[in-house]
Parts: structure tokens; C-alpha cells; sequence
């Protein structure tokens, strides 16, 4: 098991124009655990002072990819529609020459995560075709290709990526000709899709059985109203804090059994909103980590 953890700080900041991204930051570099952050590839991802030279990071291409959908519903690596399929490889590359970029100036990235969408059309023979053009490109040193799952539809409710089920994700990556891919797995989307604690360590185990997980990364849902809403892909805080929301459904348990069923060898992180918005900037720092100080204590 890693012995750190990838932090999704991103989340947890300020919607405000102070974001406080320094201020949590600085936090997270002085907790020994972190080993790294999970970067939103939106447009650009540009390294930021209160980086650790000797941190690994994670790109995640959720937040420009969901950004992109809703301005085209066609895009998306998995997309029928071929300028939607072509738009997202255009992003997929993008994010590659930014990984170069930071490389140049000293900073690691281990992973990339990507993802099947478009919501509600997409399509698995087309998410074949990109996962081959991607494996083609020149990365410039090891990285992992993370098809990080996202909430399904199911005959019960629609979800709210609604982007390939897990098994077309699981088949696809177990399928390709490149080692490299493997599935990611966040806890909170598998369980927003499962109404419940099961699914996500149904996902992680046969994720873990076939040999493809590739990470692991913790969020929380509840079905009950609060800030956060009900349902709602919104990065719940996990009981037992303070802080922990109505009904949030990881815990401790939660996590010692997802963390026992990923095995060895996959990257472990974790991704939490905060709220209220107007929640200051300094008590998002501690409000995070006393999040990580828990995870240290589980790992």
C-alpha cells in the first residue's frame, strides 16, 4: 500500500476570489503523508510556489472535461461524434505538453486520469480508439493512464456523469495492449451511483481481481440534505470529524476495508469539499487537515 497520499486540495478551496490556495497548501506540505497533489487540468496546470520539490502529482482531467461538456454535449474521449472525440484527444494532449512543462521545471507527475464521457452518449468502441492514440503519444517518462470511473446510470436514477458503466470501463482497460492503463476508482462517485457503502468496494475488488486498479481515490456521499445537497457528486467530508456532514457514508471502517481490497502498489488519495463558501480560508486549512491526519492514522 502507498505509504502517501495524493491530496485533491483543489476542492477545498475558497470559491471566493481569495482562494486560499497558498494558505492550504503550506498546510499540506508540512504533513509528512502528502505525497503529492491531484491537479485540475482545466485549461492550463501551472506549478504553484508552495509545491514540495519532491512531491508526485496526479492530473485529473474531470473538472476541463465536465467544463467542455457542458458547452458541447458531444465531447469526450468515448464520444460517438467524431469533432467531440477529436476535441477531447486536443485536450488530452494538451494536458501531455503540460506534464512536459512541469517536468522541465523539477515537478513530477506519476498519472493522468482520464474519462469516458460524454454524459449519456458515450460510447465504448470510441473510447478504445482514444485510449490506443493516447498510448501512441510520446509521454516522456513512466506514467499511469487512470480511466477513473464516474457515476453511471442505473435502472434507479440517472447519473450524474452518466459516462461508460464500470464494466465497459473494466473490459476496455483489460483489453488494451498497454500496460500503462489502468481503472481509478473514487469512492464517493461509486457510492452516489450505488446509493450506498457496497458498490465502491464491489468496484475496488474486481478492479483489484482482474489487476488493473490503479488508484484509489476517497470522497464522500449521503443521501441526507446538507450544504452539499443530497446525491450529489460534491465531495463529502467523511465521519467522525466535527465538521462531517449529515448521513456522509465514508468512515473509518469504510476506508480500512477499501484500502485492504486495493492491495499493494495503487496510488491512494483523497478529494474533499468544504462548506460553508464563505468558510474562512484558515479554517479550510485545518478542516483538510484534520481530513489527511485521519487518512495517516488508517494508512
Amino acid at each position: 500500500m502507498s505509504k502517501h497520499l495524493i491530496v485533491g486540495a483543489y476542492a477545498a478551496y475558497s470559491p471566493s476570489a481569495d482562494t486560499g490556495e497558498s494558505i492550504i497548501l503550506d498546510a499540506l506540505a508540512a504533513r509528512p503523508i502528502v505525497g503529492g497533489l491531484e491537479l485540475p487540468q482545466v485549461d492550463h496546470v501551472v506549478a504553484h510556489p508552495s509545491w514540495r520539490a519532491e512531491w508526485s502529482h496526479v492530473i485529473t482531467c474531470i473538472p476541463g472535461t465536465m467544463g467542455r461538456i457542458a458547452n458541447d454535449a458531444t465531447f469526450g474521449l468515448a464520444s460517438p461524434d467524431e469533432a467531440g472525440r477529436n476535441a477531447a484527444l486536443a485536450f488530452a494532449a494538451q494536458a501531455r505538453d503540460d506534464i512536459a512543462a512541469l517536468r522541465e521545471q523539477c515537478h513530477h507527475v506519476q498519472a493522468i486520469e482520464f474519462h469516458s464521457g460524454p454524459s449519456n452518449t458515450a460510447d465504448a468502441e470510441a473510447m478504445a480508439a482514444s485510449m490506443a492514440t493516447i498510448s501512441g503519444w510520446d509521454w516522456g517518462s513512466e506514467m499511469v493512464f487512470l480511466v477513473e470511473h464516474g457515476d453511471a446510470t442505473t435502472p434507479d436514477h440517472h447519473g450524474e456523469k452518466a459516462f461508460l458503466t464500470f464494466e465497459e470501463e473494466l473490459s476496455l482497460v483489460e483489453a488494451s495492449a498497454d500496460p500503462r492503463w489502468k481503472i481509478g476508482i473514487n469512492w464517493g462517485r461509486s457510492a452516489l451511483e450505488g446509493r450506498g457503502k457496497d458498490l465502491p468496494l464491489s468496484h475496488i475488488r474486481r478492479a483489484a481481481e482482474a489487476g488493473v486498479l490503479g488508484a484509489v481515490f476517497f470522497s464522500s456521499a449521503s443521501g441526507e440534505h446538507s450544504d452539499f445537497g443530497t446525491w450529489l457528486d460534491r465531495h463529502l467530508p467523511p465521519a467522525g470529524l466535527p465538521f462531517s456532514p449529515p448521513g456522509t457514508l465514508l468512515g473509518a471502517e469504510e476506508i480500512t476495508a477499501a484500502l485492504e481490497a486495493a492491495g499493494d502498489d495503487v496510488i491512494v488519495g483523497l478529494k474533499f469539499g468544504l462548506r460553508p463558501d464563505d468558510l474562512p480560508v484558515e479554517e479550510r486549512a485545518t478542516q483538510l487537515g484534520a481530513i489527511v491526519d485521519l487518512f495517516a492514522e488508517l494508512l
